[in-house]
Parts: C-alpha cells; structure tokens; sequence
C-alpha cells in the first residue's frame, strides 16, 4: 500500500512539475538571470552562476536541476548586455536540457532609475528514458523501446526595472508555446510568467541592509504560488534570508561573498504539502563569481576618499568631546 502512495504521489508531481516547466530556488534572488533575459547587462562587471538543487531528499526520482549562466555588459558599462546559459532537469525517467543566449539593453530613465528589455532564444530537449519505466500494462505500446526524446526552439522576454533602492521586474518563458509542433514534446511547452519585487532598507551605522521580496509564478493549469523572502546583510558580505512558498514549502538561505568577488550560498526548504512525509527537504548550493568589474574613476576614488577622511574626522571630534 506504501509503494502505492509513492507511486500516486509521484505520478502527481511530476505532472505538476512538468506543466511549471522552471524550477524553483530557494534564494530566488541570487540567480536573477535564470529567471528573467533582462537581467543581464544590468550591472557593471561579467559574472559566472552555478546552481545545483535537489527537490526532496529521499523521494525516489526526485527533481535535480543544475544551472549555469554566463552574463555582463559591454565594456562593463551597464547599457547593453549578453549572456548565455545551459538548463539540466532530471525528474523519474525524464530530462530536460536547454541552451541559450541573451540579449539586454538598458535604458536610463532618471538620475537613480534604469529599463532593462532582455530577449533570450534558444533550444530546449526533453526526453524519456523509457526502459527505466515500471509498466503497469506489459503490453503496452505507448511505452517500448529505449528512449523517446524531440526538440524544439524556444524563447523567453522580459523586462526590469529598477534602482539602487528597489527593483521590479517580469518575464515571459517560453512565449512560442505550442505554436512550433515539428518535435512530439512541443506539446509539452507551457508558457510560464514570472514576477519579481523588492526593495531595499538600508542602516549604514550598522552596517545592515534589510531586503523584503517576493515572486509569483504562473503557469497554466499549475495554481499561482507566491514566495516571500527577507533577506538581512551584514556589511555587504554576510547574508540570511527567510522564504515562503504558499502551497509548497518554508525554507532557509545563508551566504557569503568573500573578496568582494566569490559568493557562495546554500539553501534548504521543507514541504509543508502531502508530500512532507515522504521526503527530507530540498538542497540548493549557488555559486558566483565576478570575472570582470569596471574600473573606479579618479574621481569616485577621490569620494571615497574624503568621505573616510570626513567619518575619521567626526569620530575624532565625538571622542574629543
């Protein structure tokens, strides 16, 4: 009976998954570009993501998604933006691999606020590795053979709005849908939406800066799900974020940028849903790493400078007295 209700569950699930079509991170906000093309370019330096999650330790067949994504600005400058990236889902006897490219450009609408419009073609395959099946009907056609695989191009938009004090942004994956049908798993791509806000609080006497967040995800016939994060930092290098998925999970995420250029982070959510006795929480470690950054000018080094000259000077002048 037990083997029964995995096998319910699990048949649930991965119809669920499949019609979301995206994985879901516990820091949502570290890996901005996996989810929206306008991302890229937005700021001034290139830089490297790598993100490994397991979906339910201990559940037979489980999700396994790895990302990793390449993007930055022409000459560091925060106009116009490229990247490119490559998608492995694994889930039972599923998989899904994607590769793309990126195109941003940015467009400055104030003294502190920027437009970004991201486009992002690329391919997607799916396949099914069909002799891992457990068969309830042996004689079942549908389900010979070795491996059913088919391709398909794809294409994702967006856009991203946004300042040093918040940032709104939403994009559209995988707006071709159904309309391309020369591969059999064509079928199978649902057009998938995705919101992003946040804004940031920040306490430079303390060195803390508190960031509230949230995402909504979209994709018919899956329900809308609504994350909410808050993220605190310390010093700009240490950070812990609090998530919640409505209908899914709670979780956890910790960090650390070290020289300014090396992030590392690691996230766990446990479910909160049906499948919470059947499963030990999800992993998730995310990897970052600046590769280049646009060079200060004179004239900001000159800033900085005398603003540390001015904080000496005002601590000297509150000890004096």
């Amino acid at each position: 009976m037990r083997k029964l209700i995995h096998t319910l569950l699990f048949v649930f699930v991965l119809s669920y998954s499949f019609a979301q079509q995206q994985g879901v991170y516990t820091n949502f906000l570290l890996n901005k570009y996996y989810y929206n093309p306008a991302i890229a370019g937005s700021e001034s330096y290139h830089i490297i993501n790598l993100g490994i999650r397991k979906q339910w330790a201990g559940f037979q067949g489980a999700p396994l998604l790895v990302n990793a994504n390449f993007q930055g600005s022409y000459k560091n400058r925060g106009k116009v933006g490229y990247g490119a990236s490559f998608i492995s889902e694994s889930m039972g006897i599923t998989n899904r691999f994607g590769v793309y490219v990126n195109y941003a450009q940015h467009f400055k609408l104030s003294k502190s606020i920027k437009l970004g419009l991201g486009v992002q073609p690329g391919f997607v395959q799916y396949s099914a590795k069909l002799y891992k099946a457990q068969l309830a009907d042996q004689g079942d056609a549908t389900l010979t053979g070795n491996t059913y695989s088919g391709g398909a191009f794809d294409l994702n938009v967006g856009f991203n709005l946004y300042s040093a004090k918040f940032f709104v942004m939403a994009s559209l994956n995988h707006v071709l849908g159904k309309s391309l049908r020369f591969a059999p798993y064509n079928a199978n791509i649902t057009k998938h939406f995705d919101f992003i806000a946040g804004y940031n609080f920040a306490f430079p006497k303390k060195k803390i800066e508190l960031q509230p967040s949230f995402m909504i995800k979209y994709a018919k016939p899956a329900p809308i799900q609504v994350s909410v994060m808050l993220k605190a930092t310390y010093d700009n290098k240490y950070w812990v974020g609090l998530v919640f998925r409505t209908n899914d999970a709670v979780g956890i995420s910790l960090g650390a940028t070290i020289k300014e250029r090396f992030s590392i982070a690691y996230g766990y959510d446990y479910t909160i849903n049906k499948l919470q006795h059947y499963q030990f929480g999800s992993h998730e470690v995310v990897l970052s790493y600046i590769l280049t950054s646009k060079k200060r000018s004179i004239s900001q080094e000159d800033e900085e400078l005398n603003n540390s000259i001015m904080e000496d000077n005002k601590k000297g002048m509150k000890e004096t007295n």
